[in-house]
């Protein structure tokens, strides 16, 4: 079963309706394709490469994809909570319109990342390496981005409630932020404002 998905991945470039939940998909490569409407549930993809792939409307809850090599890659309309992306490295990512609560991308080699009207609350971005971090319209609520900088980012448009930062905030340096956001962050220091 699995063969064949790989199969159908590299000579049709377009999978439906598959269901490979808990596969083990480990060291693979995957490219040119549009996987849509699969369930890859708890699905290890650690240290696979994928490139020029697009998840449309999939779902990849307590996926593995720790240290995958991303390329050019859209998930967009899709379940991605509870996945691992530690320590990948990742280049030119679309997420659109995704659930992606309890994600992690601790320790990510990130460049060029765009996440736009998704829920990624409760999620961790610590000690990653970003570089053209774009995050618009989403919800970062009691996310960590601790030792990430986020210099160039504009939260302006998303909810960082409960943001978890080290104690001198120097992760946003060279972010915006609205001011009621940085009235909100300074409360999860325990500081008072009036």
């Amino acid at each position: 079963m699995l063969d064949d998905f790989l199969e159908r991945a590299e000579e049709d470039g377009e999978i439906t309706g598959e269901d490979i939940s808990g596969a083990d998909l480990d060291s693979c490569t995957i490219r040119d394709c549009i996987i849509s409407s699969s369930v890859l549930a708890s699905v290890s993809l650690h240290n696979a490469a994928l490139s020029d792939v697009v998840f449309d409307s999939c779902d990849l809850s307590a996926a593995d994809l720790s240290s995958v090599s991303l390329l050019r890659v859209k998930i967009r309309n899709s379940k991605l909570s509870g996945a691992s992306f530690a320590e990948s490295r990742i280049r030119d990512l679309t997420i659109e319109n995704c659930t992606a609560r309890y994600t992690t991308f601790d320790g990510s080699a990130i460049k060029n990342m765009r996440v736009h009207d998704s829920d990624f609350s409760e999620s961790s971005f610590s000690s990653c390496k970003a570089e053209s971090l774009s995050i618009i319209s989403s919800d970062l609520t009691r996310s960590s981005f601790r030792g990430t900088s986020l210099a160039g980012v504009d939260l302006s448009s998303s909810d960082v409630s409960g943001i978890a930062l080290s104690e001198n905030l120097r992760e946003l340096r060279g972010a915006r932020i609205e001011f009621s956001q940085a009235i909100a962050i300074i409360r999860t220091f325990g500081a008072e404002v009036k």
